[in-house]
C-alpha cells in the first residue's frame, strides 16, 4: 500500500523539494554558508577600529549587512519556517506532493479548506510505513488502508465530471448527517465544493456543516478570501 501511494504521489506536478528532510537539509546548508562574523579588536590601538570610529565631521551613513549575509539569513529564515511547520504538523511532504498533482490536474489553487482532504496521504503513508517496518497489523487494518487510499485517489485523480452525479446526490439530500459532511470534507477539488453549493443544497446542510465541517463555510484567506457558498444565489447564508 505504501508503494502504491508513493507511485501515485510521484505523478507529474509533485514538487521535488518539500517536507521535513529537505527543509532540514536546506537549513543546514544555509547555516554552513553563513559563517559567524570574525571578532574584532576594538582597543584604542587597533587601526581598523579607529578607522571605523565615527567623528563629528563624518558623513558616512550606517551600512546594512552585506548582500551575501542578507541572502544567507533569508535562506535560514525561509527554511526555518518550513521546518517549524513540519514539526507542528507532520506529513507535509506527502500532503504537498498531493497538492501539486491536484493543482496541475484541476488548474485551481487549493486553499486551507482542502487540507483535510490532503491530510489522508500523510496519515496513510505513515501507517503503511510503520507496518512495513515491523508494526502489527491485522486483516482489518489492510482493508481500512486500502479503502482510505482508494477514496483519496478518487478525490485526487478522478475528473470532476465523473463525480458530478455524487455531488448532485448529496445536494439533493434533505436530512444530511455527519457522514455526508465528512464526505464533503474529503474532497480535494475545490471545484467540487463550489459546484455543490451552486446546486442549492437543502437548508439542513447549514447546521450539519457548521457542526462537522465548519471550515467549508468560512472564507479562505489562503486563496484570496474565496467563499464557497455564492452570496447572490439560493445558497446564500440565509438559505444555504
Amino acid at each position: 500500500m505504501r508503494s502504491a501511494a508513493d507511485t501515485l504521489l510521484s505523478l507529474p506536478g509533485s514538487p521535488a523539494t518539500a517536507g521535513l528532510k529537505p527543509a532540514a537539509q536546506d537549513l543546514l546548508a544555509a547555516v554552513d554558508a553563513f559563517p559567524p562574523p570574525a571578532a574584532e579588536d576594538s582597543s584604542p590601538g587597533n587601526p581598523a577600529a579607529l578607522a571605523d570610529t565615527p567623528d563629528a565631521n563624518s558623513s558616512r551613513a550606517p551600512q546594512g549587512p552585506p548582500t551575501a549575509a542578507r541572502a544567507g539569513w533569508e535562506r535560514v529564515s525561509a527554511a526555518a519556517d518550513v521546518l517549524r511547520g513540519e514539526l507542528q504538523r507532520p506529513g507535509g511532504f506527502h500532503r504537498t506532493r498531493a497538492r501539486g498533482i491536484a493543482e496541475r490536474l484541476t488548474g485551481v489553487t487549493l486553499g486551507t479548506a482542502q487540507e483535510t482532504a490532503l491530510d489522508v496521504w500523510g496519515a496513510v503513508y505513515g501507517v503503511a510505513s510503520g507496518i512495513l517496518h515491523g508494526g502489527a497489523a491485522g486483516p482489518g487494518e489492510a482493508v481500512r488502508l486500502y479503502t482510505e487510499i482508494l477514496g483519496a485517489t478518487r478525490e485526487l485523480l478522478v475528473p470532476l465530471e465523473d463525480r458530478a452525479v455524487r455531488v448532485l446526490e448529496l445536494a439533493a439530500l434533505q436530512q444530511p448527517g455527519a457522514a455526508e459532511a465528512a464526505e464533503l470534507a474529503r474532497w480535494a477539488d475545490p471545484r467540487a465544493t463550489d459546484y455543490f453549493f451552486r446546486c442549492g443544497p437543502a437548508t439542513a446542510w447549514l447546521e450539519v456543516l457548521q457542526e462537522h465541517a465548519p471550515h467549508l463555510l468560512m472564507p479562505d484567506g489562503a486563496v484570496g478570501g474565496r467563499w464557497p457558498p455564492p452570496r447572490s444565489s439560493a445558497t446564500s447564508p440565509s438559505k444555504i
